[in-house]
């Protein structure tokens, strides 16, 4: 594996957004020269044909037109539009082509930066917001490299060309009449650019913010239907689009008044013109035929300009997005690989953690405390712990979600910071409490460390899991789809059909983050008595992490830890913590419903333990209708 180092640092100094679409067009400077070069004497054959029609005035005005004379100018104009139509096609579709390839680019580009960044930055930064640099912002980027590269030359060189042969070969007194005007382009440029520029932004934002109201709404459309609240929501909803119409009204105003006034300028041309070129041509200073010729070029001009204008407030549109995209292609990497990272041994699974004390960056305490422990490769740890006591803080450093200080967590002896990101990751399987699922089908979800499926793993990580037989009740089994974030299946299902995924990876690390908390107490001693029995008949060893809430999930593991404002309090295995913490024999009493067992009590045996039941059936029921809705889907 080659050294990363260079590449997942932070960038220190800041470029310009621009860099994106210099750095594609200098990869590919022949295809771009040949664009440009097409479009320019396209350009220049359009300044051809005025001057054809102005000598053809000229021969009539003479008297000397003859129907010779005539077909001859008549196939100089078809031949010298055609090339020029041809050239200007083939420029205008190349650079076309690389816009769409540099918009992709750019998308791929912000996907793999956004697989990079952790998770701090999404706490900062909404959905619907990326969504907009995705969609919004690059397709921005994308009329500018394409457009602004078409009009730009075309422009540029028409308006060259037709100021030469317009000052050296006609009347330069008369060029520079009707060229005057458009000096003040610069001054409007100079003056609306910027605040076209800022306006776009606001209007990018005002975007992004309509974006993550929408996804919650869909989100949490359940929520909103049992409250019964979708009044509220339509008005928070038209408020956001009232924002965007707001903000697109400021920016189609000052877009109006700039593209306006740019054509404006070339008509004020047009006016001198016809009024000095008209005097000039009575007095006999200049022929008929330049006159027309005059004429023909401002006409001529004035589409591109027109065009210049819009290509103008694209550019700096495009500058908005550029930056916003920048932006947040150059944010700092909190974890990246480091330089001491070096290929290891495959890893066996034997964690230490040393003193470990962690708080969040721009906080002020910390969240762990002093955690030491040590798990040996096939044993299992448990940790319980009050909401807010660093559990999930403690499974997230052991596979540098956030980076641990250095010296403070190993695995198979070597400090997590030492392995290759990719390679550690790949040793961990985590389920979280929410049990994330995509929304394709079971199978996919299940098999989702894999680009190829193997059924049969599927099937046997599902049987672990104890969620075969719920799938198999589905009407296309494995196949079904499962909806958004799996909305089809209910809270124990999706956890399951989660650890079914864990289980799959089949990582030497697995950690379960609360991800027990939705399945009845049944269930739960099925899955942990199936993971015992695969641990030790699986393809190595298997060391496990339990975070959870529940005694029972952590009773059989070879430690347990109790952690309490960010500090282990507690440690030993079950019968040990019996017998000597107070703490975690109320907690025991509590949740088994009897005093000092051993063992869980069964449902059957305990009143309070049967109301409990009698809940998580009801519960469970809602669940059922909840995800139905009149479909086939349920527990």
């Amino acid at each position: 594996m080659s050294n990363k180092n260079n590449d997942n640092k932070a960038v220190i100094k800041k470029r310009s957004g621009w860099y994106l679409i210099w750095e594609y067009a200098s990869e590919r400077p022949f295809i771009y020269f040949f664009s440009i070069a097409c479009i320019a004497i396209s350009s220049i054959l359009a300044t051809v044909i005025p001057r054809i029609i102005g000598d053809f005035t000229d021969t009539f005005n003479s008297g000397k037109l003859s129907i010779d004379s005539a077909i001859h100018f008549a196939l100089l104009v078809i031949v010298v539009g055609t090339i020029r139509v041809t050239l200007g096609w083939i420029g205008r579709l190349i650079a076309a082509q690389h816009g769409r390839i540099l918009m992709n680019r750019i998308r791929e580009k912000l996907f793999k930066k956004w697989e990079t960044m952790p998770l701090s930055y999404y706490h900062g930064h909404s959905v619907g917001d990326l969504l907009s640099h995705a969609l919004s912002d690059v397709e921005v980027v994308r009329q500018v490299a394409a457009m602004g590269i078409n009009v730009t030359v075309n422009s540029t060189i028409m308006l060259m060309s037709a100021l030469y042969v317009m000052v050296v070969h006609m009347n330069w007194e008369l060029a520079i009449a009707g060229l005057g005007p458009l000096i003040a382009i610069p001054v409007i440029v100079r003056y609306y650019g910027p605040r076209i520029k800022n306006q776009s932004a606001k209007l990018q934002a005002a975007l992004g913010v309509m974006s993550q109201s929408v996804e919650e709404i869909i989100g949490g459309i359940r929520t909103v239907k049992a409250f019964g609240n979708e009044k509220v929501i339509i008005k928070r909803f038209e408020d956001r689009v009232e924002d965007i119409v707001v903000e697109r009204m400021k920016f189609v105003k000052l877009s109006a008044i700039f593209t306006a006034l740019i054509p404006f300028m070339a008509s004020i041309g047009f006016i001198v013109v016809i009024g000095y070129g008209g005097y000039l041509t009575i007095i006999k200073s200049i022929s008929l035929g330049d006159f027309v010729t005059f004429l023909l070029y401002l006409t001529l001009l004035r589409q591109p300009l027109e065009m210049l204008g819009n290509t103008l407030n694209t550019i700096q549109r495009g500058s908005a997005s550029l930056a916003r995209i920048s932006d947040l292609l150059e944010a700092p990497l909190a974890v990246f690989d480091h330089e001491t990272a070096k290929e290891q041994q495959q890893i066996q699974g034997d964690i230490e953690v040393r003193n470990l004390s962690f708080r969040y960056p721009g906080t002020q305490k910390d969240v762990l405390s002093d955690i030491s422990f040590t798990v040996k490769r096939g044993q299992t740890l448990g940790i319980i712990g009050t909401i807010g006591s660093g559990k999930t803080s403690l499974a997230h450093l052991l596979m540098r979600v956030y980076e641990p200080p250095r010296g403070t967590v190993f695995v198979d002896g070597v400090d997590v910071q030492d392995y290759y990101l990719k390679d550690l990751r790949k040793s961990v399987a985590y389920v979280p409490q929410n049990g994330f699922l995509f929304s394709t089908t079971i199978q996919s979800n299940i098999a989702f460390a894999d680009d190829k499926i193997d059924e049969n793993k599927v099937l046997d990580s599902a049987k672990i899991s104890a969620v075969h037989k719920d799938i198999l009740k589905l009407k296309e089994a494995y196949a079904t789809e499962i909806g958004e974030r799996g909305v089809r299946l209910s809270g124990g299902q999706k956890q399951r059909v989660a650890i079914a995924r864990m289980i799959y990876k089949d990582s030497p690390v697995n950690v379960l983050d609360d991800s027990l908390s939705a399945v009845d107490t049944k269930t739960e001693r099925l899955i942990l008595r199936n993971m015992r029995e695969y641990r030790e008949t699986g393809s190595q060893l298997k060391t496990n992490i339990i975070i959870s809430h529940r005694l029972s999930a952590v009773m059989h593991a070879d430690e347990i830890i109790i952690l309490d404002q960010g500090q282990i309090t507690d440690r030993g295995n079950h019968q040990q913590l019996l017998e000597s913490s107070e703490l975690y024999g109320k907690l025991w009493n509590l949740q088994s419903g009897g005093e000092g067992r051993s063992e869980p009590t069964l449902p059957e045996e305990s009143p309070k333990t049967e109301l409990l039941e009698v809940l998580l059936s009801e519960d469970e029921e809602a669940e059922k209708v909840k995800t139905t809705e009149g479909g086939e889907y349920g527990s």
